[in-house]
């Protein structure tokens, strides 16, 4: 189920966008507010409540808070990230079968109200960060999908860049290391308290249950890996993070020397080259 974005928030969107694109260097500090702005948040849940889901940690329903009054929810959890009360749960594990059908992968569920916050400062980041990203970039962004991705590779092939690398990162978004990847967020955001808002959903503590039953907690403060697939502000972040692969792509100039047409999705990237397809591999391990 698509949603129509709000106009207001369309134009604050827009306006942080052509702000970004106008000062690549410019860092953005009065963003922590709009996350609790009354529209954005009411926009947020709506959206939430559309993906649907499974429930969080604490087993709170899209069906129970519609219940007891969806208006009386979210003021609560206005207020508690405007106070700067709000500290996010832990996000709950659970292993799902890969697409390929060959083993699994971990799926990480926020609770409801984890979901909503990050979805509402997800509204206001994205637009500031799309304005850097690659055409190169396909995955979780708007206007863009795998289609589109598939498209960009097989023009390609017609065009004659038919010697290919083509890239899983192993386990991409369980090794992102958190204090690059802030350094990326910091380098357009200077706003403290939306710099500690997303340290606290890195560092949320993982929660998984065992064959048995049994219940164990990892990560937290402690941890310094990784963003949780399944959480909100995960593709975002990892679309921040993979960035620099692409911007030293561009660096080393791989596309003018070998012909090549780089292609990212999530955690999978593909490069069609004219020749060189094995220098071009050998670059990109940092050879």
């Amino acid at each position: 189920m698509s949603l129509v974005t709000p106009e207001k928030i369309r134009k604050l969107q827009r306006a942080l966008y052509v702000k970004a694109k106008q000062e690549p260097t410019r860092r953005f500090h009065f963003l922590y507010d709009k996350v609790w702005r009354e529209d954005i948040l009411a926009h947020a849940y709506a959206l939430c409540c559309a993906n649907g889901g499974a429930p969080g940690v604490e087993g709170e329903t899209f069906a129970r808070i519609e219940a007891s009054g969806v208006e009386r929810w979210l003021g609560a959890l206005r207020e508690e990230v405007r106070t700067g009360r709000y500290k996010p749960q832990p996000v709950r594990r659970v292993m799902i079968p890969k697409s390929n059908g060959v083993g699994q992968r971990p799926l990480g569920i926020p609770t409801i109200r984890d979901r909503v916050v990050q979805t509402a400062a997800t509204l206001v980041l994205e637009p500031i960060f799309e304005a850097d990203f690659d055409e190169a970039a396909y995955g979780y962004r708007p206007k863009r999908g795998a289609l589109d991705a598939v498209r960009k590779v097989h023009n390609a092939i017609d065009e004659g860049h038919t010697e290919v690398v083509d890239a899983d990162l192993s386990r991409y978004f369980d090794t992102i290391p958190h204090s690059e990847l802030m350094r990326c967020v910091a380098r357009r955001v200077s706003d403290g308290k939306m710099l500690h808002l997303i340290k606290m959903w890195l560092k949320a503590p993982v929660e998984e249950t065992d064959e048995r039953g049994n219940r164990r907690m990892s990560g937290g403060k402690k941890s310094t890996r990784g963003t949780p697939q399944g959480g909100v502000a995960s593709p975002l972040l990892a679309n921040i993070y993979m960035h620099r692969f692409i911007k030293a792509f561009r660096k080393y100039a791989l596309d003018l020397r070998y012909g090549a047409v780089l292609v990212t999705y999530a955690d999978d990237f593909v490069i069609l080259c004219r020749h060189g397809a094995a220098e071009v591999l050998e670059a990109t391990r940092g050879g």
